[in-house]
């Protein structure tokens, strides 16, 4: 007569059972290996096999002898990237530009194919189900990825809360720390603690609020402007209030709203405070711009 199973053993069964019908590993993909149960769980290996056979006997698992075991289904083969971009990185000289252009010629070299995608804010490019999708810049598409549950990189941007982004990596930079590493560079040239003013992106853009938190609080008497977008355009439009305010020094929070600064004063011939601006594009080397 077999012993009655434990209430741990039901617990362990139970939340294997639930992992696999999260929907947080895709069909084909390689599960916990017997070990690795009997480890996580603290059960033995004898008992993380048995586990293991009952699920595959109700059709949960399928394992294969020296291979290891995996979710039951076909496992999706990828035949190269699909890069889905907003369209400012088609403009010349933006650091969406670059980025594109970088990523690309890397892609190339290693002998991975490549598909541009793009598409306006509010609406999702087809995704490609044979490619791997690395998203710049765009919510949407990062919202359509998340619910299809499509494993998926992230570049300069934090991944969906909730379930889908755990399917998600992302690079990144810690704006905040980048706001910060402008002010300590403004106080170091100036000689300051304070009395700066800085010109950011949109105001509900988190990424500029990150830049802006970061700069003010490692800086004293701080001015805040926002400009309408991250262009050029939007920069002239609140560079001539910005500089009315006569401040030691100026943090803008990307390299394209440095330039709007820059332009500004050369055609108004007026003297420019030290400015440091974000992102390192390319347009920061030919203005000769400290850029984070």
């Amino acid at each position: 007569m077999s012993r009655p199973r434990t209430a741990r053993v039901i617990e362990v069964k139970a939340a294997l059972a639930a992992r696999l019908r999260g929907g947080l590993t895709q069909p084909g993909g390689r599960f916990l290996s017997t070990r690795a149960v009997a480890q996580r769980f603290a059960i033995s290996y004898q008992t993380a096999h048995r586990l293991l056979a009952e699920l595959e006997a109700e059709g949960l698992l399928q394992r294969r002898a020296a291979s290891g075991t995996f979710l039951p289904g076909k496992r999706r083969c990828l035949r190269g990237v699909q890069l889905i971009f907003h369209p400012r990185a088609k403009r010349r000289g933006s650091f969406g530009a670059h980025l594109l252009a970088q990523l690309s010629v890397a892609l190339e070299a290693q002998g991975i194919t490549s598909v541009r995608s793009w598409s306006a804010d509010v609406h999702a490019p087809r995704l490609r189900d044979d490619l791997y999708p690395v998203i710049w810049e765009h919510r949407a598409a990062i919202d359509a990825v998340a619910a299809a549950r499509r494993f998926v990189l992230l570049l300069n941007d934090r991944p969906p809360a909730g379930l889908g982004g755990g399917y998600v990596d992302a690079i990144t930079t810690d704006d905040f720390s980048g706001g910060a590493c402008a002010a300590e560079l403004l106080k170091e040239r100036t000689g300051q603690a304070g009395g700066f003013a800085v010109l950011g992106g949109p105001s509900d853009d988190n990424r500029s609020l990150q830049r802006v938190a970061g700069f003010c609080a490692h800086a004293d008497r701080t001015e805040v402007i926002h400009a309408g977008s991250w262009f050029v355009e939007a920069g002239r439009e609140q560079a001539a209030r910005l500089l009315a305010l006569r401040p030691a020094g100026i943090f803008a929070c990307n390299d394209r709203l440095a330039e709007a600064i820059i332009r500004h004063a050369r055609d108004c011939g007026q003297a420019l405070p030290p400015l440091v601006g974000f992102d390192n594009a390319p347009v920061a080397e030919s203005l000769r711009l400290t850029s984070v």
